[in-house]
């Protein structure tokens, strides 16, 4: 049975499953709000348009949304306390599961059988009215209109980790789900996931989250855009804050694009504000884990984690390692972890 992996993040969607990833922005655009010349040439664009039955409206979601230049319109799913249960994270679920089941035959054919991955924050993890809630949302049969095209998935089973363990899984396991990265399993390891609106610290040992050395701060990398935001001389898009600054992030240098005839110098700026939130972070991390000379490894991790000032983490702390491809880390993770749990219940039978 095919595995798909979601890491449906407040900032962006990050999607694994055997025949494609994708990381997409975690908004969407309800059609009716699309300038006419705009509707007309979504296709030349990545922007497809969404519709599901429990649903009137039909939407648009694609890499290329914010292009569009109406953020004022966009649904936007970051949110606290019940996201879950929110009409917005419900379509953005099902958007998710029709464009991974839109690369396979069956689900155009038939109904498409798969397992889900899937994460939470560790905060909401530990309440089980969150996990029934993105339980519910998941679990069942599903089906998407992608671009007057019908996808029907069906998921059979769920498998919701804590967030973090997912960047463990993804360092501990290959490609194919085995262990490949023994020392892991004996190690105390601390994760620090960077998102977009949240920071999760906790402690694992023996892969069992610890229940007092870990917080949940609700001060994500969205905060950060929104500081910058706010020190730029002019109206500003965080959506478009937020592409330039990992678009400049390889060379540590940004230019904010007002328009084509327009782009500030915002290096300054940026650098001023990544440290002021770096500083913050580590202050965060030094209050939450108590006994840091304990850790034999601690990871950064998410979307935000390639934002960070290298350089103060490494002051701070000696046993710093921010991971390989930060953003997707946890997803990918996640994805080892279901193929793992499939090869296990293979070999029992």
């Amino acid at each position: 049975m095919d595995i798909f992996s979601l890491d449906l993040g407040n900032k962006q969607t990050k999607l694994k499953s055997s025949k494609a990833e994708y990381v997409l922005p975690s908004r969407y655009l309800n059609q009716a709000d699309m300038p006419m010349s705009v509707g007309n040439s979504t296709m030349n664009n990545d922007l497809h348009t969404y519709s599901v039955p429990f649903s009137d409206d039909k939407y648009v979601w694609g890499r290329d949304i914010d292009r569009l230049h109406l953020d004022e319109y966009l649904a936007d799913t970051i949110m606290y306390g019940a996201r879950y249960d929110s009409e917005a994270f419900k379509l953005l679920a099902n958007f998710a599961l029709g464009l991974l089941a839109s690369d396979f035959k069956a689900a155009k054919d038939q109904v498409l059988e798969v397992v889900v991955t899937a994460g939470l924050p560790t905060g909401d993890y530990a309440e089980q009215g969150q996990l029934k809630a993105l339980l519910k949302v998941l679990e069942g049969q599903h089906q998407v209109t992608i671009d007057d095209k019908i996808v029907t998935v069906r998921v059979r089973k769920v498998y919701i980790l804590p967030q973090p363990i997912g960047t463990l899984y993804n360092e501990l396991l290959d490609d194919e789900g085995f262990i490949q990265n023994k020392d892991l399993l004996d190690e105390k390891v601390g994760i620090v996931d960077v998102g977009g609106g949240t920071i999760l610290i906790d402690t694992i040992l023996n892969f069992e989250l610890s229940g007092k050395n870990r917080h949940q701060f609700n001060t994500g990398v969205n905060d950060l855009y929104e500081a910058i935001a706010n020190g730029i001389n002019g109206d500003t898009s965080l959506y478009q804050l937020e592409k330039d600054l990992r678009k400049g992030n390889q060379q540590h240098h940004w230019n904010y694009r007002f328009s084509k005839n327009r782009q500030d110098d915002i290096t300054d700026l940026v650098c001023k504000e990544i440290d002021r939130f770096t500083r913050r972070l580590v202050a965060n991390v030094t209050s939450t884990l108590k006994n840091l000379n304990s850790i034999d490894t601690l990871f950064f991790t998410g979307g935000g984690a390639n934002l960070l000032n290298q350089k103060i983490l490494n002051t701070t702390f000696t046993n710093a390692v921010i991971v390989k491809n930060t953003e997707v880390a946890n997803v990918n993770g996640f994805y080892k972890y279901g193929l793992s749990q499939q090869a296990q219940n293979e070999g029992s039978k």
